[in-house]
């Protein structure tokens, strides 16, 4: 009595799982989305987000700390999107290296960072790991 219970048991459990698996398979796969037509986006600009960076903050010519740094790129169309994901790694590190630089640079007198003055800094060197115009516009976001 028990082996039959057990065979009734394993016989419901492979159905079980034969009925699930056949329902997955044959289940209607949902279309591609419909197309819904916003206009055109030509002209429109994309912005790409870069992870956050840290740059140094020195004051009276000593390291004070690090400011956390979010950094938005404004392109103009899809191919400099990916040529800017295609030179990622070279980018972040030309912004990493202006950022130090930047820091050694600063006014000893100046008590906030001047936002103007990375952003140009940041946008030069975007053109020059890009090229002039891949890169339109930088916005830069304090994170603290």
């Amino acid at each position: 009595m028990r082996n039959i219970v057990i065979m009734i048991i394993a016989l419901l459990v492979l159905g079980g799982g034969g009925y699930f698996g056949w329902r997955q398979f044959n289940a209607e796969q949902p279309g591609p989305a419909p197309e819904i037509p916003y206009g055109s986006l030509e002209g429109q600009p994309l912005f790409i987000e870069l992870d956050p960076l840290t740059a140094p903050f020195v004051r009276d010519g000593k390291f004070a700390h690090y400011v956390v740094i979010i950094v938005n790129l404004e392109v103009a169309s899809r191919e400099d999107v990916d040529s800017v994901r295609r030179f990622l790694p070279r980018l972040r590190d030309a912004f990493v290296t202006e950022l130090h630089t930047l820091a050694t640079m600063r006014n000893p007198d100046q008590a906030m960072i001047n936002m103007r003055r990375v952003k140009s800094r940041l946008l030069a060197s975007a053109d020059a790991v890009l090229g002039e115009g891949v890169v339109r516009g930088v916005l830069v976001q304090l994170a603290q």
